[in-house]
C-alpha cells in the first residue's frame, strides 16, 4: 500500500487483528455452514464443531459483535452477510480464500526466522504434499480468474482467432482455458498441471461440457519435455513461483514446443525495476519467501530478458490490469 496511506489510525488498527483472526477461525471450522441449516444454541453448536462449550460461547458472541451472528435467547443464527459471504455453495462464497489465509497463520508467525534464514517457514509444499488446502486456494483464485478472464477477452488484450492449439501450463483449475475455448469455438487445448490440480481442472472442463476440446494432464514441466507444439502458450501466476534459472531454463524448453508464428503470453506479477511497485507484488515476494523459499515477483525487463534469450521476439507488456501484467512474446 503506498505510504501515503499511512495515518495513525491504521497504525493503530495493525493492533487490532483479533477480529479478523476470529473470522478467519470461523471459516476454518465452518461455522456459518453449521448454520445454514437453521439456528443452534451454543452447546449444539459447540458440539458439532467438537469445541469446549464455554470457549465456543465467548466465540459466538464475539462473532455477534463482529455482525456474523445472530443471537435470539440461546439461539445462534447467521446475519445475512455472513449467509451471502461465509455458507459454502452461495455463489459470492469467500471462504476458501479464508481458510487459505487461516492456514498461512502460522507459517507468516514465523517470518523473523524466515527473514534470519532465507528459508521457507512452510513445513510442506502445498500443490504437491496439501491436497485440502491446495484445493482451497486453487478455487479461491479460480474466482478472482473468472472476472480476470473476461476481462482479457472483452479488452482484446490476446487475439486469438485463428489459433487452434493451446498449451494453458500449470492451468490449475482451468479458467482460462475453458474461457478462452468457450470464446473461441475453433481452439483446442491442453491443460498441464501436477496432480491436485488437473483433478480439480478435469472437474471444471467437463462441467463446461469442454472435455473434447480440453486436454488434462497431470504434468511437472521440470520432469520432462512436452511431446506436441502450439500455437498459443498460457502461464499464468507460475513464474513466480520460480527461481530465476528454473524459468530461465522452462522458456528455453518452451521456445520449440510453439509453432512458428505462435505466441507466448505470460501473466502475472510484474514488478516494475525499483521492485516496489506494484506495492502488492513487493509484499507478495515475501509470501514467496515463507512459503517455497525460492520464488518473487520478477520485473519486466527480467522476463523479457529470459525469452530473448530462449530465442522468442518482440517481447512486449500487452495489458496492465490492476496487479497482473500480460507480457507477450513471438516466436
Amino acid at each position: 500500500m503506498p505510504s501515503n496511506a499511512w495515518t495513525p489510525e491504521r497504525f493503530d488498527l495493525l493492533a487490532e487483528y483479533w477480529g479478523d483472526r476470529l473470522v478467519l477461525e470461523a471459516a476454518a471450522l465452518n461455522v456459518h455452514g453449521q448454520l445454514d441449516g437453521g439456528p443452534l444454541s451454543a452447546a449444539d453448536l459447540a458440539r458439532e464443531l467438537r469445541l469446549e462449550p464455554r470457549a465456543a460461547k465467548l466465540f459466538f458472541d464475539a462473532l455477534v459483535a463482529l455482525g456474523l451472528l445472530h443471537r435470539k435467547g440461546h439461539q445462534y443464527s447467521n446475519t445475512d452477510v455472513a449467509e451471502r459471504f461465509l455458507v459454502p455453495g452461495s455463489p459470492d462464497f469467500r471462504g476458501h480464500r479464508l481458510i487459505v489465509a487461516h492456514n498461512d497463520w502460522s507459517m507468516w508467525g514465523r517470518l523473523t526466522e524466515g527473514l534470519r534464514t532465507g528459508k521457507r517457514q512452510r513445513d510442506k509444499l502445498i500443490f504437491k504434499e496439501e491436497p485440502v488446502e491446495a484445493r482451497h486456494l486453487l478455487l479461491a483464485i479460480h474466482r478472482s480468474a473468472r472476472s480476470r478472464a473476461a476481462d482479457i477477452l472483452d479488452n482484446n488484450s490476446i487475439d486469438l482467432s485463428g489459433r487452434r492449439q493451446m498449451l494453458d501450463l500449470g492451468g490449475g483449475a482451468g479458467t482460462y482455458v475453458v474461457t478462452f475455448c468457450r470464446a473461441y469455438p475453433e481452439l483446442r487445448a491442453t491443460l498441464v498441471d501436477r496432480p491436485i490440480a488437473a483433478a480439480l481442472a478435469r472437474d471444471l472442463v467437463f462441467s463446461a461440457g469442454l472435455e473434447d476440446r480440453i486436454t488434462v494432464l497431470e504434468y511437472d514441466v521440470d520432469e520432462g519435455d512436452l511431446s506436441s507444439t502450439y500455437d498459443f502458450i498460457w502461464i499464468s501466476n507460475v513464474l513466480h513461483s520460480r527461481s530465476e534459472a528454473a524459468n530461465r531454463s522452462l522458456l528455453e524448453r518452451l521456445y520449440s514446443r510453439v509453432e512458428d508464428g505462435g505466441e507466448i503470453v505470460i501473466q502475472d506479477i510484474i514488478m516494475d525495476e525499483d521492485r516496489t511497485n506494484p506495492p502488492r507484488g513487493a509484499v507478495f515476494a515475501m509470501h514467496m519467501l515463507l512459503s517455497n523459499g525460492v520464488g518473487r515477483c520478477y520485473t519486466f525487463s527480467e522476463v523479457q530478458g529470459w525469452l530473448y534469450a530462449a530465442g522468442f521476439k518482440d517481447v512486449r507488456r500487452v495489458q496492465d490490469h490492476e496487479h497482473f501484467t500480460l507480457v507477450l512474446g513471438k516466436r
